[in-house]
């Protein structure tokens, strides 16, 4: 599989082209099936599994599930150390997105319990999973360097933060000796989207300003919604409820142009439909995980035929409906 190495003077880690995403452990009574694919995730040459303190939070008893839930996982399979187990703090409080929760004793509080759920006394990448651009980076990048010290994280990273406050905070970061961010989780797809396909405005969606930048630093992005919530997959198989999704999310006449491009693709390569957008952001520029989520077993399986897959710029160009 494709990795990139993030390291600093302490430690280092490959990070992988595929992420096993975890928003959707949402139960507590359903382990035999997660543990199925988390299992068949790693005997596939899978490492790196992606969860959140917020994960779940919106389902009646969610909370705290996806932390959970691979926490019994690493220890009944005793292996932890074979694992990169990246998590996230800091999220808002679900009824109300717009209150800040990048205080120190929140963040501290966001740690201490995902270590707690998950069972393990560090977590190897640890983000912010939304920012507050009122906030002053001088008051946040502290905190982080205060959780990689204590060596509870090893790394940590930014979800959702836009690359003029990422390059901000590693400014800060870089003049004060302190551990800068490592890593970008954000939207990105071979779909476009933005704030307004969702209808959050404290998402970061992948956009030309952010890639040029992403580009020019050769810095590592954790993409999530890699597929598109299944767009391409569904469309291309002619699949109805993919119509159902929420108007303006991702049905627009250019995905729909792109969705045309990954058929035509897929008939000529055999790579489904599916697995053409992971393959589309493995071969950008600079290193893309994707962070994928699945419900079935052969779909994960399905989506793991592309750790290796990469098209030449040509392929990449004509994805995006430019050729």
């Amino acid at each position: 599989m494709f990795t990139f190495e993030i390291k600093n003077s302490r430690y280092s880690l490959k990070l992988p082209a595929l992420t096993l995403g975890t928003a959707n452990f949402d139960r507590q009574d359903n382990d035999e099936a997660y543990f199925k694919l988390l299992d068949r995730y790693a005997e596939l040459g899978g490492s790196c599994i992606d969860t959140a303190r917020v994960y779940c939070s919106w389902t009646e008893g969610g909370e705290d599930s996806s932390e959970l839930v691979i926490g019994r996982w690493l220890k009944a399979r005793n292996c932890r150390e074979k694992m990169i187990i990246a998590t996230k703090g800091g999220h808002p409080r679900l009824d109300d997105m717009s209150a800040s929760r990048l205080d120190p004793e929140s963040l501290r509080y966001d740690l201490e319990r995902s270590l707690e759920c998950l069972g393990v006394d560090y977590v190897d990448i640890y983000l912010l999973h939304r920012d507050d651009e009122k906030l002053p980076v001088s008051e946040i990048m502290p905190v982080l360097n205060e959780f990689v010290e204590s060596g509870k994280v090893r790394f940590i990273g930014a979800s959702n933060w836009t690359t003029s406050r990422i390059e901000a905070a590693n400014r800060y970061a870089e003049a004060h000796g302190m551990e800068p961010f490592r890593v970008s989780q954000i939207n990105y797809s071979l779909a476009h989207s933005s704030t307004d396909t969702f209808g959050d405005p404290t998402l970061v969606c992948m956009n030309m300003w952010e890639y040029n930048w992403y580009r020019k630093h050769n810095f590592p992005v954790m993409a999530f919604t890699p597929q598109a919530k299944g767009f391409f997959a569904k469309f291309a198989r002619g699949d109805l409820s993919a119509a159902k999704l929420p108007e303006g999310q991702f049905t627009s006449t250019a995905n729909l142009a792109r969705l045309a491009r990954v058929k035509e693709l897929s008939l000529k390569t055999g790579d489904s439909p599916a697995v053409v957008p992971l393959g589309y952001l493995n071969s950008q520029p600079f290193f893309v995980s994707s962070v994928f989520a699945v419900s079935k077993l052969w779909q994960l399986e399905e989506d793991m035929t592309a750790q290796d897959l990469r098209y030449d710029a040509k392929t990449v160009a004509f994805l995006e409906n430019i050729l």
